[in-house]
């Protein structure tokens, strides 16, 4: 049987053809022994479904689709690519489950996205449901022809995530119930227990004491600007989702993430992970390094970090080597440098990017259950301290009430 293809080289270049196969698999398998990435793959004498006809039953809406279906997505993909199945009859197969909902939505328009001859990176962008970077590394992976095992790293990256995700949820709900439960009690007593407590004091002639003062008058600024108050912070709510889109605001607001404590560690631990896999991932595939590295630099989702990056693509396509330009890159870790180097003066710079991944994965996940061991003593104690301060308010005048009337 006579098949028609297209795929992608290593350079990206996008190929058109025909071979001859006993089956689809045995197509699929001699396409990608010539070094090419499947993008389509049909019987040349078979007919093609319509696209309309797959337009039935779609949510004009977004699909809302959860990280665990996303990863779930990328690990499915995976395999059935690591089968030799070309991407647009992977989704079909992933749709002949036939169950309903926002995920099989989902892969509906991916796959009807792939039928018109966008590739699967410009088709998941179509769907507004998957992140930039998640797009950039799958665009990468297209390019590279390594698709398959940039949607199993993002799987397990995926998975991670939403790991670590629920852990700190886990973590910090206990003292979410108690810090709510504290708020309602505090604003019940500031608005309707402590302004009958005054009275009387007042006329007692008893000083108030400074925790009283405070809640009272928080109570009489609520109570006389308490519509304005919450009309100015959604305005100013808004102001900084504005300003947040701004580029340069957000160069600089991710340059400030970097220098928090726990977290900016955290944050450079994950997207130099991200940054050394993709780059492992593309120098195996026979990518230029400069090359590499400006098609890695938009996978941190850190726009201080890409920006380093360009900057170092800039040096290295002008002849510097990775180590040399890595020096002037204040935002990479400098315990990495051996490591880097020595797989430079080996040859072997793919492998030590990708044990350099592995242990920048290592200590991301120290850091972030140093950090989820943190977060819930720290909520407990600012818990704790809203609670003291409330009770103070309330007990304070109470014995000088008592004191009074003993006189």
């Amino acid at each position: 049987m006579t098949y028609r293809y297209e795929a992608c080289n290593r350079q990206g270049e996008h190929i058109q053809g025909e071979i001859e196969a006993g089956s689809r698999q045995e197509a699929a398998h001699k396409i990608r022994r010539q070094g090419l990435w499947i993008t389509a793959l049909a019987n040349k004498d078979r007919k093609t479904t319509g696209v309309k006809d797959y337009f039935k039953g779609v949510n004009p809406f977004t699909p809302v689709v959860d990280d665990t279906q996303i990863a779930l997505f990328f690990r499915q993909m995976a395999v059935l690519l690591g089968a030799g199945i070309p991407v647009h009859e992977a989704l079909k197969s992933l749709l002949a489950g036939g169950r309903q909902g926002s995920y099989t939505r989902l892969l509906e328009k991916l796959y009807q996205q792939v039928l018109k001859g966008k590739s699967l990176s410009a088709a998941m962008e179509e769907c507004h449901t998957f992140s930039p970077r998640i797009i950039r590394l799958v665009s990468a992976g297209e390019s590279a022809g390594t698709l398959e095992e940039t949607f199993s790293r993002l799987a397990d990256f995926l998975a991670q995530m939403v790991k670590n995700r629920e852990q700190l949820k886990s973590v910090l709900l206990y003292p979410a119930i108690i810090g709510v439960t504290a708020l309602v009690v505090l604003i019940f007593m500031t608005v309707f227990i402590l302004p009958a407590f005054a009275s009387m004091l007042n006329n007692l002639q008893t000083e108030l004491p400074l925790p009283t003062k405070i809640l009272l008058g928080l109570s009489d600024f609520l109570q006389g600007y308490g519509l304005e108050t919450a009309a100015g912070g959604g305005m100013l709510a808004f102001c900084l989702y504005g300003l947040s889109r701004l580029s340069q605001v957000r160069y600089y607001g991710h340059r400030l993430l970097l220098s928090l404590p726990f977290l900016g560690s955290l944050a450079v631990h994950v997207a130099w992970s991200l940054v050394f896999r993709t780059l492992a991932m593309l120098l195996e595939q026979g990518v230029s390094l400069h090359t590499a590295i400006k098609m890695a630099a938009p996978v941190t989702g850190n726009r201080y970090i890409e920006k380093e990056l360009l900057d170092l693509q800039a040096k290295v396509e002008q002849g510097s080597s990775l180590l040399a330009a890595l020096q002037d890159c204040h935002a990479f870790p400098p315990m990495l440098y051996e490591m880097l180097e020595a797989g430079e003066q080996a040859g072997q710079l793919e492998v030590m990017l990708g044990k350099a991944a592995a242990f920048c994965q290592v200590l991301a996940e120290n850091e972030s259950a140093r950090l989820q061991a943190l977060a819930e003593p720290a909520a407990i104690f600012a818990v704790g301290g809203l609670v003291f301060f409330m009770v103070m308010a309330v007990i304070m005048p109470l014995l000088n009430t008592m004191d009074a009337l003993s006189m």
